[in-house]
C-alpha cells in the first residue's frame, strides 16, 4: 500500500477557484479577440441568440412602439391643423384667393400689383416684337381676366392680345387688405405730378400716375395711355371684401424705344401717403428677314 505523502506545512494551500476568476479569464480572452470578431459577435451573438445586444422580442417591441408613436404624432398634428383651419374659416369666412391678390403691402399703406409678370413673379414685361416668342404674357392676362367675376372697361387692354406685340398693356391693381380705406388727396397737397393736380380739379379719387423711373427712362418711354382716363380708383369701394374683385387701371405704353430696358414706376396718391409698383419693359427690334438667293 502506498503511503500518503505528508504536506510540507510551510507551503500554503492554493486558493480555491471562483466564478469571478473565470470571468476575469473570459474578459482577458475577449480583449485578446480581434475587432472584426467582436463586431460580428455584436451583430449576432450565436451563443446568446442576440441581435445587436437585444433579443428578437425586444426588437419587435421597440419597432411596434415606434410605429404606434409615429401614428399618434401624425394624428395629433393633423387634428390640430384641421382644427386651426376650421377655426380660421369660421371666424374670417376664409375662401381660396389667388396668391397674387395677397402680396405684401408697402410700408406707407396699401400695396400695388402689376400684371403680367415674369417667370420669377417679378413685374417684368419682356417680349420680342412681332413674334410669338413671349405669348405667355398674353395667356397670363387672358387667364387673369377669366378669374374675375366682372369685366372691366379697359379699352384695347381688356381683350386679347392686350396690345401685344405693338402697344403692350400692363394691368395695375390694388392689393386686398381687410379693413383698409382712405380718402382722396387734399387740394393743398404739394410735391405731386402736374397731371395729378389737373385730375384733382375734375374729380375726387385715388389717382394713379406712371412715369419713367430715371431721366433716361423718361426720355425713351414714349407715351403712356390710361384706361380709364384719368386713371383713378373710387374711394367708396374701400374697404374691399375679400370675395370681391379689386378695381383695375390699365397702362398702355406706346412709341417707346425698342431694344432698351425701360424702368416704369406707377404711384398711387391718396390722403396720408402713397404706394408704388415698378416694372421693366424690354422689347427687341423687329427681326430682319434675310432672303437667300
Amino acid at each position: 500500500m502506498f503511503k500518503r505523502k505528508s504536506r510540507d506545512p510551510s507551503i500554503p494551500f492554493p486558493p480555491p477557484t471562483t466564478s469571478k476568476d473565470f470571468r476575469t479569464i473570459a474578459s482577458t480572452d475577449e480583449l485578446s479577440e480581434p475587432c472584426r470578431k467582436k463586431f460580428f459577435r455584436y451583430i449576432y451573438d450565436k451563443e446568446k441568440n442576440l441581435y445587436c445586444g437585444r433579443s428578437c422580442m425586444s426588437w419587435i417591441s421597440i419597432i411596434v412602439y415606434s410605429i404606434l408613436y409615429l401614428i399618434f404624432l401624425c394624428t395629433y398634428t393633423l387634428l390640430f391643423l384641421y382644427g386651426s383651419l376650421s377655426l380660421i374659416k369660421y371666424l374670417e369666412k376664409y375662401e381660396n384667393i389667388d396668391k397674387i391678390e395677397l402680396m405684401t403691402y408697402s410700408q406707407q399703406g396699401i400695396g400695388l400689383s402689376a400684371t403680367p409678370t415674369s417667370v420669377n413673379t417679378q413685374p417684368i414685361i419682356s417680349y420680342k416684337a412681332y413674334t410669338d416668342d413671349d405669348k405667355q404674357y398674353v395667356d397670363e392676362l387672358d387667364s387673369f381676366f377669366k378669374r374675375r367675376k366682372r369685366s372691366s372697361d379697359l379699352g384695347p387692354c381688356g381683350s386679347s392680345p392686350f396690345g401685344y406685340w405693338n402697344k403692350p398693356c400692363i394691368i395695375i391693381r390694388i392689393n386686398k387688405q381687410l379693413g383698409w380705406s382712405t380718402k382722396p388727396l387734399r387740394n393743398d397737397t404739394n410735391d405731386i405730378p402736374q397731371d395729378v393736380k389737373n385730375w384733382m380739379k375734375t374729380d375726387q379719387k385715388l389717382w394713379l400716375h406712371c412715369h419713367g423711373f430715371h431721366s433716361y427712362d423718361k426720355e425713351h418711354i414714349g407715351n403712356i395711355i390710361y384706361y380709364p382716363d384719368p386713371p383713378g380708383f373710387d374711394p367708396g369701394l374701400f374697404p374691399i371684401n375679400m370675395t370681391d374683385d379689386t378695381p383695375l387701371v390699365a397702362v398702355q405704353i406706346t412709341n417707346f424705344t425698342l431694344g432698351i430696358s425701360l424702368a416704369v414706376e406707377c404711384t398711387l396718391y391718396y390722403d396720408g401717403g402713397s404706394s408704388s409698383v415698378a416694372f421693366l419693359l424690354y422689347v427687341t427690334p423687329k427681326r430682319k428677314v434675310i432672303l437667300s438667293v
